[in-house]
């Protein structure tokens, strides 16, 4: 994202002269002046006959050129194959029936051009010398992509990736709700790309999209840059004059339902510091609306950084986040406005609350002079600097086309937003935000489930999943009679049963851990339930060890070594049990059955575990074989997930070869190459 900067008013000089009778009056701020005309620059247009609209501005302060071709279409219900447009606009960029994938990059990279394809169009750029040859390569792209099987396989692997990643992410947990819960699975907005619906996608879907969409009387050329008129003509013609016009299809849909009353989504996220919380409202408010500015200037005010009174309020006055702000977007079909914030866990239901007297203070009240004056300072600044660009020019043309917008729109924009007054802005809170018809969405651990249930008009909190989907009660759940003593019990007959592991004395593991490129060699130690040691290795190196043996230890990090304190050592204890479910109760660990959940296709049992420090995880045991096969926990403040996979057994016990630690986007697979049970180890290993 580019730097913002604040915005300051240059001090005026006031000119007067010195007179007995007159003084100036320092106590009233001089009168603004009216609100500059806005001077964008010209640009020219031209249609081809295949109905291809191309927008030229003209610049040749810097020798190089811009092109942005962009679809006007309706978005449309994907359904049970959602992602397949955007499947489409990416494997359009990776070769033609001209070139294949190699041949097309070694061509863009051989002029040191950029090249970029989407669902919705095609971006290119470079220096003007090479303008006939990035157009044609543009065109190529545009007109004749091959949709290349190997290359779709490869976009299939790297979405699913993505998609598994996302699963803990908050925000990408959030969008899937908003979409379900607000707009539903009969409107576009309603799509959420899932594992599913990526395994129901096929090449053939994508060139379906391609064939139905991409047409020239639907599309917008912009060029920017060192080129002039003609020359642009001369070379659009030639290389996109062939693309043949089409009849592309229309859609409509009705506005969605307006939300009544109050009603709070959860989406649970084991184990979660923080919560994101969201408070939501849809209306209608398309692109050009007379409300627009003034519904800005009000957002602007309500949560636009520093001055926002959201930020004042949950940060510098509660200290519950380091930020908290608002949006509010126009749009074709459904407009929005919501709330944001990230919270600590145990204030969601106080935050929540905290929102809404914000947006009930500029509802119900008018805010300062001075608070709109610097908003709208702030607003015509960053105006301006968009204009410093000359794709602004082009942007803006583009969007006079697409929303039919008049001709003056962005060139009255100061004027506009000028004329916005106090008044206005509790108008538009008034019209466009209710706090008491909104939806309240929270991502987070949902043992705070009960607290929000009062901010609820129903008294009830709806739960989902990460895909956005409804989290129904099965009865069935949780077999009568269940206990976390027995799915213990049951995990540790699964791994080989209490009298084999109460005989194991000693326990050896040496592994490999990928770490994206790099890989780390790890080895442990175990012995009698009282020595541990752990050594990782990464190209001859040591990068991290550490030695307990029973009563003191030491860490030993980057060639730095560290006594361990009481605080590690309690800790050190813990990790030198071999298998700490023989006697969780013994440890100091509290439990408690916090549900079911479906692990890689496998019903599980979710069990919560506190430890003496009160600090939670959560651990799932396959229901059908006892295994566990998924651990959720928190670490500085960050969300990990480990994987326990492909059980072996050796000397009578069970033992995961494979552990996958996920932090973030971050994935590191642990496989164990050597495990030794009983062999002796050496005690000097823990001195």
């Amino acid at each position: 994202m580019k730097n913002s900067y604040k915005i300051f008013l240059l001090f005026a000089a006031v000119c007067f002269f010195v007179s007995a009778n007159a003084q100036v009056d320092r106590t009233k701020a001089p009168a603004a002046g009216p609100a500059p005309k806005i001077q964008l620059g010209d640009y020219d247009s031209f249609t081809l006959k295949n109905g291809l609209k191309v927008l030229v501005v003209e610049n040749h302060k810097i020798p190089k050129v811009n092109l942005a071709l962009s679809l006007n279409v309706d978005p449309f219900v994907e359904g049970d194959r959602a992602g397949y447009s955007s499947f489409a606009g990416e494997l359009m960029g990776m070769g033609t029936v001209n070139r294949n994938i190699s041949q097309l990059n070694e061509e863009i990279d051989f002029i040191g051009a950029e090249l970029h394809t989407s669902s919705n169009g095609v971006d290119a750029g470079g220096l003007s010398r090479y303008k006939e040859k990035i157009i044609e390569l543009m065109a190529d792209v545009t007109m004749n992509p091959s949709f290349p099987e190997d290359e779709f396989e490869k976009i299939v692997k790297q979405t699913l990736s993505g998609l598994e990643i996302s699963k803990n992410d908050p925000a990408s947990i959030a969008s899937n709700v908003r979409s379900k819960v607000l707009y539903g699975v009969e409107h576009p907005y309603g799509d959420v790309t899932t594992e599913a619906t990526v395994n129901n996608i096929k090449t053939a879907d994508c060139k379906e999209y391609y064939n139905t969409y991409f047409k020239p009387n639907v599309a917008i050329l912009a060029i920017v840059g060192d080129i002039t008129t003609k020359e642009a003509k001369k070379l659009v013609e030639k290389y996109f004059g062939e693309w043949e016009a089409g009849e592309v299809p229309e859609h409509k849909y009705e506005m969605p339902a307006k939300i009544e009353g109050k009603r709070v989504a959860l989406a649970n996220k084991d184990a979660a510091s923080q919560s994101l919380i969201q408070i939501i409202n849809t209306f209608e408010m398309k692109k050009g609306n007379p409300d627009e500015i003034p519904a800005r200037v009000m957002n602007a005010m309500l949560g636009s950084g520093f001055s926002g009174l959201l930020f004042k309020n949950l940060r510098e006055d509660k200290a519950y986040t380091y930020g908290a702000y608002s949006r509010i977007s126009s749009d074709k079909l459904v407009a929005s406005f919501r709330t944001e914030s990230n919270v600590k866990a145990e204030v969601t239901d106080s935050a929540l609350m905290e929102m809404v007297v914000e947006i009930d203070r500029i509802r119900d009240t008018k805010l300062t002079q001075d608070h709109l004056d610097m908003t709208k300072a702030a607003m015509a600044g960053d105006f301006a600097r968009t204009l410093e660009n000359p794709s602004t020019i082009a942007s803006f043309a583009m969007a006079v086309e697409r929303y039919n917008l008049p001709a003056d729109y962005y060139v009255t924009y100061l004027e506009k937003l000028d004329k916005v007054t106090l008044e206005d802005v509790q108008a538009m809170a008034k019209k466009y935000i209710d706090p008491n018809n909104a939806i309240y969405l929270v991502v987070g651990d949902k043992k705070y489930k009960n607290k929000l249930t009062k901010l609820s008009s129903a008294g009830e909190v709806e739960e989902y999943d990460y895909k956005g989907d409804i989290v129904k009660e099965d009865p069935n759940a949780i077999p009568e009679g269940l206990t976390c003593e027995s799915v213990m019990e049951n995990y540790i007959t699964a791994i080989g049963g209490r009298d084999n592991w109460l005989a194991v004395k000693n326990l050896s593991m040496k592994g490999e851990m990928k770490m994206g490129p790099m890989s780390m060699s790890i080895e442990s130690a175990y012995k009698n339930n009282e020595k541990y040691c752990l050594k990782m290795v990464m190209n001859g190196q040591v990068m991290q060890s550490i030695v307990y043996n029973g009563t003191s230890g030491k860490v030993v990090a980057m060639g730095q070594e560290k006594q361990a304190g009481d605080a590690e050592l309690a800790k050190f204890k813990l990790q030198a049990q071999m298998c700490p479910e023989l006697h969780m109760s013994e440890l100091g660990y509290k439990m408690n059955i916090a549900g079911t959940e479906v692990v890689d296709g496998e019903k599980s049992y979710k069990v919560e575990i506190v430890d003496a420090d009160g600090v939670s995880r959560f651990d799932f045991f396959a229901a059908d074989s006892g295994l566990k096969l998924k651990t959720i926990m928190q670490q500085n403040g960050m969300s990990v997930v480990v994987l326990f996979k492909d059980y072996k057994e050796v000397d009578g016990i069970k033992y995961p070869y494979l552990t996958v630690t996920k932090m973030g986007p971050q994935e590191m697979p642990l496989t164990v190459t050597e495990l030794s049970v009983n062999k002796g180890v050496d005690d000097s290993i823990f001195n």
